[in-house]
């Protein structure tokens, strides 16, 4: 019984560090309006697969996986396909900001779709690259050429170079 609550504990500790970052993920991916369903499912499908899962600090790279895999099949579900970015963002922002945010949302969204999620895994989630290549399902060296490719079709799409600024 001490294993059982050991183990109970040790996935109430997993939930309670890395829900935030899987329902956010969830919430960009999964079909509108099942975001909740989503990042619930992951960690059923984590418990279940509890077994084959072996603690070396990486439990946010296996749970986004795992995310990443329930959005999909959720998708494929509904018979949808991943939301994309918008063209443009709603709304103004800051008035002092320019268009600055809306040039860039559409520049991720001129983005092949694997570039725009290594980017989104890599700076969104702050998974590190080798992790983004895990999450992927390709080698580290990939996964760091697909953001690298990501960043300079950036820099190309916003006439920005390499040493202009430091946020792309």
């Amino acid at each position: 019984m001490g294993e059982k609550n050991g183990r109970e504990g040790e996935a109430e500790r997993l939930v309670d560090e890395h829900y935030a970052d899987v329902l956010r993920y969830c919430r960009r991916h999964a079909p509108a309006g099942l975001a909740e369903d989503a990042a619930q499912e992951t960690f059923l499908r984590f418990v279940r697969a509890r077994s084959r899962y072996r603690e070396r600090g990486r439990a946010r790279a296996y749970l986004v996986t795992i995310a990443r895999n329930v959005c999909a099949d959720m998708a494929r579900d509904r018979a949808s396909s991943w939301a994309e970015l918008p063209e443009a963002l709603p709304g103004g922002g800051d008035p002092g900001e320019g268009d600055d945010g809306r040039d860039l949302a559409s520049a991720l969204a001129r983005l092949p779709r694997s570039q725009r999620e290594a980017l989104e895994l890599r700076y969104g989630e702050g998974l590190a690259v080798g992790e983004v290549g895990a999450v992927l399902g390709m080698s580290r060296f990939a996964a760091s050429r697909a953001i690298s490719s990501a960043l300079e079709a950036l820099r190309a799409d916003l006439g920005v170079s390499k040493g202009e600024r430091g946020d792309v």
